[in-house]
């Protein structure tokens, strides 16, 4: 296994950190708000209390997500994520987290109208989509003409923390400065880094972040092991393939070939039809 990245401490956690942005969230309903604010640029009167870490399910059989941060007032929806790594499922991730929003905005019988604006937002320290623009906003838009919007009013947004020079508004660029290279220059951002100072002297947390990075590394250390095996399986079938692909290019017969190998004698016969029309 190779060799582990190693976890920051309890006393070096920033706010970037997972854990410690979601317990400071939803504990700070006035901050949330003000942060969504100043992301999104609307007026949010009054947000109901943040909640962090929400698991929920389209149904029974689906597949659960896990919300970061998940909020809402009387018009809007908001999922905040803090991405600290890139991958390429952000897109479709996205997609499926509003999906789920919007079940659980919706009650049997509900007319469509109660649909609230959706925003499904992603914090991210570098660029998503390995452009330099310091905001991705996405709604849908006619391809034939983009001047005609969907007006479905979901939307979702990718902030590039490494742009933050060039985002709109001073307290934006303070914000993702702060976020990204933990520089406390505005009133908000120094409430910010006081608020997680504080965070640190709660041993409650302290102690359940310690369970959680536990729960983390042990589920990556079994994908890791689940990672191997499907890639000796997976070895272990291309090697099957190509034996016996060279036993059949040497005449040996299907059924041959089949109880030698271990493969299906309908696979075996695919394979054999394949050779043929290769080499005709």
């Amino acid at each position: 296994m190779p060799k582990k990245k190693k976890s920051p401490s309890w006393e070096e956690l920033t706010f970037a950190n997972n854990f410690l942005f979601c317990k400071i969230m939803e504990s700070e309903p006035e901050l949330c708000r003000q942060i969504l604010e100043i992301l999104l640029g609307i007026r949010i009167e009054r947000l109901e209390a943040p909640q962090a870490e929400k698991t929920m399910y389209e149904n029974i059989d689906s597949k659960s997500v896990r919300f970061d941060v998940y909020a809402k007032d009387r018009r809007h929806v908001f999922d905040i994520e803090i991405q600290t790594t890139i991958n390429k499922k952000l897109p479709k991730r996205a997609r499926y987290y509003q999906s789920v929003i919007d079940m659980d905005t919706l009650s049997r019988g509900d007319k469509y109208t109660k649909l609230k604006d959706s925003y499904v937002i992603f914090l991210c320290l570098d660029s998503p989509f390995k452009k330099s623009k310091p905001v991705y906003f996405f709604e849908n838009l006619c391809r034939e003409d983009t001047s005609i919007k969907l007006n479905d009013r979901a939307y979702k947004v990718f902030f590039n923390a490494s742009e933050y020079a060039n985002m709109k508004g001073e307290e934006a660029k303070n914000f993702f400065k702060y976020l990204k290279e933990h520089s406390a220059q505005s009133a908000l951002t120094k409430s910010i880094e006081e608020k997680v100072n504080f965070a640190k002297k709660n041993m409650t947390w302290r102690k359940q972040y310690m369970t959680w990075e536990q729960t983390i590394e042990d589920e990556k250390e079994d994908a890791y092991e689940e990672g191997l095996e499907d890639g000796r399986a997976e070895g272990a079938s291309q090697k099957a393939m190509e034996d016996a692909e060279n036993l059949l290019r040497e005449g040996i017969p299907m059924e041959t070939v089949s109880r030698c190998i271990g493969l299906p004698l309908e696979k075996v016969q695919e394979m054999s039809e394949q050779l043929t029309i290769k080499n005709s």
